[in-house]
């Protein structure tokens, strides 16, 4: 019996009609939570309602930008996240937070999670420049175009967020970026949706990559949607190998996290390597990096049989 298994759903709706609902609710908290989001930006920053749609593009004309941006961000996606998670879980399924698998994980876990998300990024690097290269055909031009925009957009508003000038911006950002996203996302994604699809199709991988691809997709990224699949997928099978959904968040953290310390760093003139540029990755060091997350995940692969086996 795995985690998927331990609850039994009083209402049992087909699988279609509860994805939508989770759609439906993750709507709905959004738009609330977007809605008191905007208020605490606009009275923070000063920028008028009318201009917070656009705001990326204002990010050096008021104060408080960068503290006003970590609010939006925060109530705007996060927040909901775990509001729409909760509410489906006890309301929906009529399931309490026990069955989402909240079990201990033992500290070497932990301690290999973080090797194994660090040692991933070097050959993820080599996926997001390969995705990043991706050209489209001549007819979706206009679609290509308008991507790259997105993606340009983004980016600048990356920049702006790890451009710290000081040691408190690099905390609030740790606690925004990494620890209420990586909670968030990971109690919605794996906690709920793999749960739901594990429980109604009985195979975790078609669950694992299901849900791996929605948390790509919901990204809006095309140009980083491969890499950030395969990491939803890392962060899928952690969940059903450790059977502890804290052993995902906390390698959501890490991931978010180490990019952020690094930056930090690099800002500090105390590192000179930029984590942040994947470009020309040497393909020794990605090919390095692939042999030690296999070996990583062969570790919780094998820890996980083990653990079958004795029970």
């Amino acid at each position: 019996m795995t985690q998927f298994d331990n609850f039994q759903s009083q209402t049992e709706r087909p699988l279609l009609s509860k994805i939508l609902i989770l759609v439906g609710l993750t709507f709905v908290f959004m738009t609330v939570g977007s809605m008191i989001a905007i208020v605490l930006f606009s009275s923070m920053t000063g920028m008028p309602y009318t201009q917070v749609a656009d705001f990326s593009k204002h990010l050096n004309e008021y104060q408080n930008m960068y503290d006003g941006v970590m609010a939006l961000q925060t109530f705007s996606t996060p927040v909901p996240f775990i509001a729409a998670s909760l509410f489906y879980w006890y309301y929906i399924e009529k399931q309490t937070i026990h069955t989402l698998s909240f079990r201990d994980a033992k500290p070497i876990d932990f301690i290999l999670v973080g090797l194994l998300v660090i040692s991933f990024m070097g050959f993820d690097a080599l996926i997001i420049e390969m995705n990043q290269n991706m050209k489209l055909p001549e007819a979706w031009k206009g679609i290509e175009k308008a991507m790259k925009e997105g993606e340009n957009a983004t980016a600048e508003l990356t920049k702006f967020l790890t451009n710290f000038h000081s040691l408190s911006q690099l905390i609030v950002a740790l606690v925004v970026v990494a620890v209420l996203a990586g909670v968030s996302e990971e109690l919605l994604f794996r906690g709920v949706l793999q749960n739901i699809i594990q429980k109604a199709t009985k195979n975790p991988h078609i669950a694992i990559w299901f849900t791996a691809f929605t948390f790509s997709f919901i990204h809006f990224q095309f140009y980083g949607f491969v890499p950030r699949m395969l990491l939803g997928a890392l962060f899928g099978y952690l969940y059903f190998w450790t059977k502890s959904l804290w052993i995902p968040m906390f390698a959501h953290i890490v991931n978010n996290g180490f990019t952020l310390v690094m930056a930090y760093l690099s800002d500090m003139k105390m590192v000179k390597v930029d984590i942040e540029d994947t470009k020309s990755v040497p393909l020794s060091m990605a090919l390095g990096s692939l042999v030690m997350t296999i070996l990583l995940l062969r570790w919780f692969w094998m820890n996980r049989a083990s653990e079958v086996d004795k029970s």
